[in-house]
C-alpha cells in the first residue's frame, strides 16, 4: 500500500496533535524510555565534547541540547530525529567565536533560527533531496578531517595554543605529550570500538567517559579537565546586537543557516528509511521551521547552534523509540544533569572528550565506503576527495560548491548517454500468457505485458526523456522495469522511478524492477520489496517473469476472472 502525505497547516496541526497523543500511550512508553535513556547516555559526553571543541564552556553543548532537544522534539517534522549540537557545525561555530565572540555566536545562532524558519515558511525543504550523493559523502569526510585536525592536539594533552594537527607538526620538537591525557583518551577510543563487539546496545561511549573520569582523578591537577559548571540554567534573555559588525557577520550566519539546515534535512531523510520507521512521514519543510525554533530557543539560553542528529537518532530507533516521547525525554534528562550533576561533569578530563570526538571523526570518512565506491565508480571517489579536502583545508560551502560543480562537469563531459527501451512482450504458448492475454482482451485495451529496459545513468539529466518515454504508451497491466543496466542513480532518477510507480499502481497496474547493488538498494529506500503485491525489486529479468506469472495466478484464484484485486494507492 502506498501512503501519499500532503502537508498544509491543518495537515500538520492534525499529525501533530496525533504525535502528541501517542507520547503517552502505554504501548509505547516503554520503549521510549528504553530509547531515551541510551541516547542521553550517547549525547550527554559528545554534547560536552562538541562544545568544548567549538571554543565554548561545557555547560553550553547540555543547555543546547536539552532546551532545542524538547522544542524540535515536539515540533519537528522528523518525529524520531534527536536534535542536539553537531560535529559537522564544530568548525564554523568555532569560527563564530573566534570572530564575533561568545555573545556574536548566539546572536548568530538566533539569526539562523529566523532563516531557518522563514526557509520553511517557503517550502525549500525538498530541495535537499537534489544534493548529489557523492557530495554529500564528501561533505562528511570533510567534516571528519576538520575534527581529527583540530582534536588530536587536544587527546595528546597539548595547551590551547597547538590548536590543529598543522601547527603540531611545525612545533613538535618544543611541545611536550601529558601521557596521562593520552591513555585516558586512547581507553575511551578502545571502549568506543570494542565494548560495541561484545553487546551491540552497551553505551560504549558514556562507559568509556566514566572509566576515563575515575582514573584521570588519580592524575594530577596538570591534567586538562572540563572544570566548574553554573548551577542550573541560565535566565532566559534575548541576545544583544550591539556593536555587532554586521558586514562580517551576515556571511557567518548565511553559512551556518545553510550548514544546519542541510545536515538536519539529509538526517531526516535517512531516518525515514531505517527499519522500524514509518515510510514517507517525515515532513522536510516542518523540519526546517522546528529546527529553526529550537535555535531560537538555544539561543534565548545562551547555547550554541543545534542540528538533527543522525547517529542519536539511530541509536534512539534501535534502542526501541517509537515516538517523539524519546526525543523530548532525552533532553530532559540533560536538563537534569544541567541542575544536579554539574559537580561529577567538571572532572571530565578534556582529552577523554577528544577521544570521543577522535571516532566520530573516523567514522565521518568512512573509509569502507569510499573503498567501496572506489570498486564501482571511481570518478565518484574523485568527487568525495574533492568535496572532503576543499571543506577541511579552505572553507565549508566552497567545498560543496566545488563537489556540486564537479558532479555537474561530470555529467555533462562524460555522461553515458541514458538508452530506453519500451516494447509489449509477445504472448507465447504457455499457459500465463495465454490466461493474461484472455483477461487483458476481455476488460481493456491495455498491453497485458510491457517491458521497460534503461541503460546508462539515471540522474539529474535523464528523467525529462525517461518521462517523455513512459507518456508516449497506454500503461500496461504489468510492468517489467529493467535498470540492471543503470551503472548509477541519483534522487532524481528515484524520483522519476517512484513517479512511474505510484502512476501504474493508481491505475490497478503491478511493476516489478529488476535491479542489483546500489540501485537496487535506493529502491529498496524508495518502496520497493522483494515480495510487495504492487511493486516488487528482484535481482534478475527472469525473476521478474516469475514474479508476475504467480502475481496473476493469484488473482485469477482471487478474482475468478483474471482480474487482479484492487489495489490501494
Amino acid at each position: 500500500m502506498i501512503e501519499h502525505h500532503t502537508f498544509g497547516s491543518v495537515g500538520r496541526l492534525r499529525l501533530l496533535w496525533r504525535d502528541w497523543q501517542q507520547m503517552v500511550s502505554p504501548k509505547t512508553l516503554g520503549q521510549d524510555l528504553s530509547g531515551a535513556l541510551t541516547v542521553a547516555c550517547v549525547a550527554l559526553p559528545l554534547n560536552l565534547a562538541l562544545a568544548v571543541a567549538s571554543g565554548l564552556p561545557a555547560s553550553v553543548g547540555l543547555i543546547s541540547g536539552a532546551i532545542a532537544g524538547v522544542v524540535a522534539g515536539l515540533l519537528g517534522g522528523a518525529r524520531l530525529q534527536i536534535t542536539g549540537p553537531e560535529a559537522a557545525l564544530v568548525p564554523i561555530v568555532f569560527l563564530l567565536v573566534q570572530r564575533h565572540g561568545v555573545e556574536g555566536m548566539v546572536a548568530a545562532t538566533l539569526l539562523c533560527g529566523l532563516l531557518q524558519m522563514l526557509l520553511g515558511v517557503l517550502r525549500v525543504g525538498r530541495l535537499a533531496k537534489l544534493l548529489p550523493a557523492p557530495v554529500v559523502r564528501g561533505f562528511m569526510a570533510g567534516i571528519g578531517l576538520i575534527l581529527l585536525n583540530s582534536q588530536l592536539p587536544r587527546l595528546l594533552g597539548l595547551p590551547e595554543t597547538v590548536g590543529s594537527l598543522s601547527s603540531l607538526l611545525t612545533q613538535a620538537g618544543a611541545l611536550r605529550v601529558h601521557w596521562g591525557g593520552l591513555v585516558l583518551g586512547v581507553l575511551v577510543i578502545a571502549c568506543m570500538v570494542g565494548l560495541p563487539r561484545l553487546r551491540r546496545r552497551m553505551p560504549a561511549v558514556l562507559i568509556g567517559l566514566v572509566v576515563a573520569t575515575v582514573i584521570g582523578g588519580l592524575l594530577g591537577p596538570e591534567l586538562a579537565r572540563v572544570g566548574s559548571l553554573p548551577p542550573g540554567l541560565p535566565p532566559p534573555r534575548f541576545p544583544s546586537f550591539t556593536g555587532v559588525d554586521w558586514s562580517a557577520l551576515l556571511p557567518d550566519v548565511l553559512s551556518l543557516t545553510l550548514l544546519a539546515s542541510l545536515g538536519s534535512l539529509m538526517s531526516a531523510s535517512a531516518i525515514d528509511q531505517l527499519p522500524g520507521v514509518e515510510k514517507h512521514q517525515t515532513d522536510h519543510d516542518q523540519e526546517l521551521m522546528a529546527q529553526g525554533m529550537a535555535n531560537l530557543a538555544s539561543s534565548l539560553f545562551g547555547g550554541m547552534p543545534v542540528m538533527g542528529a543522525i547517529v542519536r537518532s539511530s541509536v534512539s530507533i534501535q534502542a526501541g523509540a517509537r515516538t517523539r516521547a524519546a526525543s523530548v525525554v532525552h533532553a530532559l534528562l540533560l536538563l537534569g544533569v544541567c541542575l544536579v550533576a554539574g559537580q561529577l561533569v567538571a572532572r571530565v578530563p578534556i582529552a577523554a572528550l577528544a577521544g570521543i570526538l577522535v571516532v566520530v571523526g573516523v567514522r565521518l570518512l568512512d573509509l569502507k565506503g569510499v573503498r567501496v565506491l572506489w570498486e564501482q565508480d571511481r570518478p565518484h571517489v574523485a568527487v568525495v576527495a574533492v568535496t572532503a579536502s576543499v571543506i577541511a583545508s579552505v572553507d565549508l560551502l566552497l567545498g560543496l560548491g566545488a563537489g556540486v560543480a564537479l558532479c555537474v562537469a561530470r555529467l555533462l563531459m562524460a555522461r553515458p548517454r541514458t538508452e530506453i527501451q519500451m516494447r509489449i512482450l509477445r504472448l507465447d504458448g504457455r499457459p500465463f500468457f495465454r490466461s493474461l492475454s484472455t483477461a487483458a482482451a476481455a476488460q481493456d485495451d491495455r498491453p497485458p505485458l510491457q517491458r521497460i529496459r534503461v541503460r546508462g545513468p539515471l540522474d539529474l539529466l535523464s528523467p525529462g526523456a525517461f518521462n517523455a518515454a513512459l507518456t508516449s504508451h497506454p500503461f500496461p497491466r504489468y510492468l517489467v522495469l529493467d535498470l540492471s543496466a543503470v551503472p548509477y542513480m541519483d534522487a532524481t532518477g528515484l524520483q522519476a522511478v517512484l513517479d512511474l510507480r505510484d502512476c501504474l499502481v493508481m491505475r490497478a497496474g503491478t511493476v516489478v524492477a529488476v535491479a542489483r547493488g546500489e540501485v537496487a538498494r535506493m529502491l529498496e529506500q524508495g518502496g520497493f520489496s522483494r515480495n510487495a503485491p504492487s511493486a516488487s525489486l528482484v535481482p534478475s529479468y527472469d525473476e521478474a517473469l516469475e514474479h508476475i506469472a504467480r502475481s496473476h495466478k493469484d488473482a485469477v484464484l482471487a478474482g475468478g476472472h483474471g482480474e487482479p484485486p484492487p489495489i490501494s494507492a
